[in-house]
């Protein structure tokens, strides 16, 4: 094989442990973020969640800082 061959796959594969990694670390703290919560929420909704708590470590609007009186009215 050639070298540039050689470089290129082993490129690809870190590339994909990569990417694998990432995805374990947003689902990781998607489950932290939800817990054992069950809501009817659009992909889209878990997908700016999990962008959210990746981006920005004290998130205003994050469901972890809302209140007790919050979550009854939403029927958690």
């Amino acid at each position: 094989m050639k070298r540039s061959a050689k470089i290129a796959i082993i490129a690809g594969i870190v590339i994909v442990v990569i990417v694998s990694a990432l995805a374990v670390v947003v689902h990781l703290r998607q489950s932290a973020i939800e817990g054992t919560e069950h809501a009817n929420e659009t992909i889209s909704q878990k997908v700016n969640e999990a962008v959210n708590a990746i981006t920005n470590k004290n998130t205003t609007n994050s469901e972890a800082n809302e209140s007790p009186a919050q979550r009854a009215s939403e029927g958690k």
